[in-house]
């Protein structure tokens, strides 16, 4: 266990250090992640890091991009309403 820090510059430190961690937590937590599932159905974790991680991440975005729903383009004589 850690002892108490003293004195408000150290105290500020350590809040700091604190913010500093959950941030790096939260942001990890946004990074798209990729799970590979074997024929049995148990997921795997494919590593960032890996190269492969980055060519399945961009298949799987144009698949999905594919699958949205299209927004209808205004025609040149149509007004736009902005709300």
């Amino acid at each position: 266990m850690r002892e108490p820090r003293k004195g408000a510059i150290s105290r500020a430190a350590g809040i700091a250090e604190g913010v500093a961690a959950a941030m790096r937590r939260r942001q990890r937590s946004r990074e798209p992640r990729v799970l590979l599932y074997d024929e049995l159905g148990h997921p795997r974790l494919l590593s960032p890091e890996s190269p492969q991680h980055d060519r399945i991440l961009d298949i799987c975005e144009e698949l999905v991009s594919l699958t949205a729903p299209r927004r209808a383009e205004p025609e040149a004589d149509e007004e736009v309403v902005e709300e």
